[in-house]
């Protein structure tokens, strides 16, 4: 039998983090009308609260305090049950960490900065130590739940380390684990402090798995979910790829715009241990202002992106501190479900994804910050590699090139795609620098940037790249100028159409110097400045930096490798906008032609799933503008590739209306009608 997360796709969650020092609090909390309003929402599944932020509980509990505004009620227990009478899954909401009771009742608990001072001290928010005995607390609630009450699964929140925690626990951990003092002083160069670090990493996984455990012992077939919107997110959170393994599907809450969401989804959809993931925003403004919702075309264009990229889609609402909720949010949620619904039956299959964008969980810092304490001032918050793999999939989506977004837990699947792209991946463990060689040597293409595989996993900046014999190059040093120019090498301008060595392309920081390869084609070389930008006294020009000095350092090469080839950019291009279409030039020079070919203005994004089960392909097109409502665009034309197979037909989802189609050898192409927000299509094949 199918899990409830595999049939749900339209999906509530309704935040209870309410205190009970006022009497009014949860005093009209009604359960019949908090179903209503699911049922007025379409709603499929529910995450219902046993158990918030605050650390106050909606049900018996033998184990924490219950909230006093329910004068013994269960109204967990109440909503579970109602629930489960209208054919609506349940998932058990626990906050993990974010707990402000067990932290005030338990100073043994809390997480600590590095001057021994509370993490929450004058907060609203308490946070507790995943390495603290409150680890057993929260496992206790769980049990609890799972033991009491006929859930469908169990939402842990906030899976993350607030703050890089001192406590006493901590200390011990390591000192009994490691060996030593618990560092203080950032610098990704220094083993002792990227163990740190690493442990870090590791003892957030290990509570995780120790919540998963405590749900799994009661029963295996309830499952289980760790806030997942924590993973593009910077290095003091500790999260990896190695926590969605305590997962059996991936979920998280998310507030930014298309780029943001399109990132995500892609990197939830490799990720994810089972399919569908859920993509979650709330239907109010934000978080804060939680009584103004969003317009009907936002959340109407996010629904959509999600149902593109084979997503469940979440509401997230809040409850009034009384307990009563807003008819309005729930019959805009019914709308917008609404005109998704009909799409979901038409959902499933194998991406089709020529391009992979490698995000490595361990590269979430900035080499910027060594040296720096871990809680003094002038930490840059800054995140190179985050920066550049979002900016690579900027470029992607801008040039409507199909690709997913890969990690680690990916390497063993890489030959499914025709480019890699390495987007300055700062740190590499040789299992991965092994894999991305393999790759190369059978015949795959990958693109790297500047620190790519120079320092590994474990902190030990190397004297070359882990990847030099891949790139073609070696490893000198980096220019000292933050401003640095490239230049076209004759016979390739093509790759810089509108530069020459006059007026070359600026880029807006470091370049990495190397020596290339005998085997090793230059495409582009580096041009310095006439003075160190650095230097304030002595300039060519008061407003810029023009170019002065030329060298013969590359800039880009191209390198054949095995079957296989690389082309390397000794600056980070794929961040930069200006530099995009290089960035999607140099992919092209790598593979020639793609499966999926889109003409269409850059807010219009395609993805492609084929359903061999089904014999068919399903291509949506989704609008998503940034000034709403939506411009409806005309003429968009697709160009798919069908190795291998005959078109029959194409038809319009989810009425089934034919579409006029075009056949060119293994190519079919078509074009679509007016697209408002979303269109799918079906092309059946033989």
């Amino acid at each position: 039998m199918s899990q409830w997360y595999e049939r749900a796709y339209r999906r509530v969650v309704v935040d209870m983090h309410i205190t009970d020092h006022d009497p009014r609090f949860m005093s009209q909390f009604d359960p019949e009308q908090y179903v209503a309003m699911l049922r007025l929402a379409r709603a499929q599944s529910a995450v219902v609260y046993a158990h918030s932020h605050v650390g106050l509980c909606y049900f018996p509990t033998k184990l924490g305090p219950m909230h006093t505004g329910l004068g013994g009620r269960d109204a967990f227990g109440e909503v579970v049950a109602l629930c489960r009478r209208e054919g609506i899954a349940v998932v058990a909401y626990l906050s993990a960490v974010y707990d402000t009771q067990a932290y005030r009742e338990h100073p043994d608990w809390r997480i600590t900065d590095s001057h021994g001072n509370e993490a929450g001290a004058n907060s609203r928010y308490g946070i507790c130590c995943p390495n603290a005995p409150y680890r057993d607390y929260i496992a206790g609630l769980a049990r609890e739940v799972c033991e009491g009450y006929e859930v469908d699964g169990v939402r842990f929140d906030m899976t993350f380390w607030p703050r890089v925690c001192y406590c006493r626990h901590c200390a011990e951990r390591f000192a009994r684990e490691v060996g030593g003092e618990l560092p203080r002083t950032i610098h990704w160069h220094d083993p002792t402090w990227v163990r740190f670090q690493r442990k870090r990493e590791e003892w957030l996984t290990d509570f995780a798995g120790h919540l998963t455990a405590a749900v799994k012992r009661v029963n295996p077939a309830i499952s289980v979910e760790h806030q997942a919107s924590t993973y593009g997110a910077p290095w003091t959170l500790g999260v990896t790829h190695h926590l969605a393994a305590q997962c059996d599907f991936l979920q998280g809450d998310f507030y930014g715009d298309a780029l943001q969401g399109s990132f995500v989804r892609k990197l939830f959809q490799g990720l994810s241990p089972h399919l569908p993931f859920g993509f979650e925003t709330c239907i109010s403004v934000d978080l804060g202002n939680y009584t103004t919702l969003k317009s009907e075309e936002l959340l109407r264009a996010k629904a959509s992106a999600s149902l593109a990229d084979g997503g469940a889609f979440v509401f997230i609402d809040s409850l009034d501190p009384a307990g009563t909720l807003n008819p309005a949010a729930y019959r805009r949620m019914g709308g917008v479900f609404g005109t998704v619904a009909p799409y979901e039956q038409h959902l499933g299959g194998t991406p089709v994804q020529d391009v992979a964008a490698y995000f490595s969980t361990e590269s979430k810092c900035d080499f910027a910050d060594n040296g720096k304490q871990i809680d003094g001032p002038g930490l840059s918050g800054a995140l190179p590699h985050v920066e550049a793999a979002v900016g690579a999939c900027k470029g992607l989506l801008d040039h409507h090139l199909p690709f997913g977004v890969i990690t680690a837990a990916s390497l063993g699947s890489l030959s499914r795609y025709r480019v890699v792209v390495l987007p300055n991946v700062l740190m590499m463990s040789a299992e991965e620098a092994a894999a991305f060689r393999e790759y190369v040597r059978a015949g795959g293409c990958l693109y790297a940037s500047k620190h790519t595989s120079l320092t590994t996993t474990d902190g030990q900046r190397q004297a070359d790249f882990l990847l030099a014999d891949v790139f073609g190059v070696c490893h000198a040093s980096e220019t000292p100028e933050g401003f640095t120019y490239l230049v076209p090498e004759a016979g390739e301008e093509a790759l810089l159409p509108e530069y020459t060595a006059a007026h070359p392309a600026g880029l807006a920081g470091t370049q990495t110097i190397v020596r290339p390869g005998a085997a090793s084609q230059v495409l582009s070389r580096i041009a310095l400045p006439y003075t160190d930008p650095g230097d304030q006294l002595h300039f060519a020009s008061i407003h810029n930096n023009p170019p002065g000095r030329y060298t013969e350092h590359p800039a880009i090469v191209l390198h054949r490798f095995g079957e296989g080839q690389c082309i390397y950019a000794a600056g980070d291009l794929e961040r930069h906008e200006p530099h995009r279409d290089l960035f999607i030039r140099l992919l092209r020079r790598l593979c020639d032609t793609f499966s999926c070919e889109v003409e269409a203005p850059r807010c219009v994004e395609c993805t492609v799933f084929r359903q061999d089960d089904r014999g068919r392909y399903v291509i949506a097109l989704v609008n998503f503008q940034k000034e709403l409502p939506n411009v409806p665009v005309e003429g968009v034309r697709v160009r798919l590739r069908v190795p291998g197979q005959e078109a029959k037909r194409l038809v319009l989802l989810p009425d089934g209306v034919e579409v006029p189609l075009q056949r060119e050898d293994d190519h079919v192409s078509f074009e679509a009608p007016r697209l408002d927000t979303l269109l799918m299509f079906a092309l059946e094949t033989g």
